[in-house]
């Protein structure tokens, strides 16, 4: 196994442009993302601020969903009264209005992706640059993400994560 790890090294090396004799110098850690997220009080905020946002605009969705919804029972109770001609331009009207209502939930979809990137971008840049800080000060040479499922095994010594999560709640909150 340990035979492995050096012939992989050496692979790795020497596809980064590294001769075999310093590849024995890199230096590699590791961060789990998810659990940097997780425990980041600035992504749960943003989350919340979102959520309230968007609060109003999911109500007024689900109001129109519920309208259509009446609709179409109302239809289906009416089919044996209503004349054929009658039957199909109340079904066309509520097809139309069905449209619209998915036109409309999809503008929303995308207006929530927005504002979500808005909330969420400065602190990722933040995030990344504590990353950033930490690899350099540790001498690291990479630093993974263990959450995207890229490492097979790895020394534990080597998990960055908690100096990220502390430096991340010690660090003031973008844009204070």
């Amino acid at each position: 196994m340990k035979r492995f790890l050096v012939v992989m090294s050496a692979l790795s090396a020497l596809a980064f442009g590294v001769a075999p004799a310093q590849a024995q110098q890199l230096k590699v850690g590791f961060v789990n993302s998810q659990r940097v997220l997780a425990e980041t009080p600035a992504v749960a905020q943003a989350q919340q601020t979102l959520e309230r946002e968007m609060a109003g605009l999911r109500a007024s969705l689900d109001t129109l969903e519920q309208r259509l919804d009446q609709q179409q029972r109302e239809l289906q109770g009416q089919q044996a009264t209503l004349s054929q001609q009658a039957r199909e331009q109340r079904q066309q009207q509520l097809q139309q209005q069905f449209q619209a209502y998915q036109q409309r939930a999809g503008q929303a979809e995308q207006q929530m992706q927005r504002r979500q990137q808005e909330l969420v971008q400065p602190v990722m840049k933040r995030i990344n640059d504590i990353i950033e800080a930490v690899r350099r000060e540790g001498g690291f040479s990479y630093v993974m993400d263990s959450s995207q499922g890229g490492i097979i095994a790895v020394d534990p010594a080597l998990d960055l994560t908690d100096r990220v999560i502390a430096r991340v709640k010690a660090a003031p909150a973008a844009g204070r």
